[in-house]
């Protein structure tokens, strides 16, 4: 009997991480689509993790995934929306092939006030997903 539930201990705990990959691979892919649905071509749109820097790619922007990094969505002049980033204490938007760009403030256009919110909605639960992985 022990011997069975420490073989499903140790099956627990392996599938554990595939699954959070899983569901993170499932977020980005989703946050791409969004992103898809402005301007930008499907080709141009790249979102990766960064587990070791706690932090998301997209294209070749680097966006801390810290609690620091408050977001909100706004409408602009002509019914175009965007996701806002605003980054406090010391953290920034930062290029990966540029290692002096640093902004506290970036902005996303999106298709729609509920693409935002979408947005919104998934980048937190990256935060989640990444911190358990």
């Amino acid at each position: 009997m022990k011997k069975i539930i420490f073989a499903l201990v140790i099956i627990s705990l392996g599938t554990g991480p595939c699954i959070a990959q899983e569901r993170i691979d499932a977020t980005l892919a989703t946050m791409q689509m969004l992103l898809q649905q402005t301007s930008l071509p499907a080709s141009a749109t790249v979102i990766k993790p960064l587990a070791k820097a706690y932090a998301i790619q997209i294209n070749n922007h680097v966006f801390p995934l810290q609690e620091t990094t408050h977001l909100d969505w706004s409408k602009s002049g002509k019914g175009a929306y965007q996701v806002e980033f605003f980054l406090q204490k010391g953290t920034a938007i930062t290029d990966a092939t540029d290692p002096g760009f640093r902004r506290a403030y970036w902005k996303i256009p999106l298709s729609s006030k509920q693409a935002c919110q979408k947005f919104i909605a998934l980048f937190d639960s990256l935060r989640t997903e990444m911190r358990r992985g």
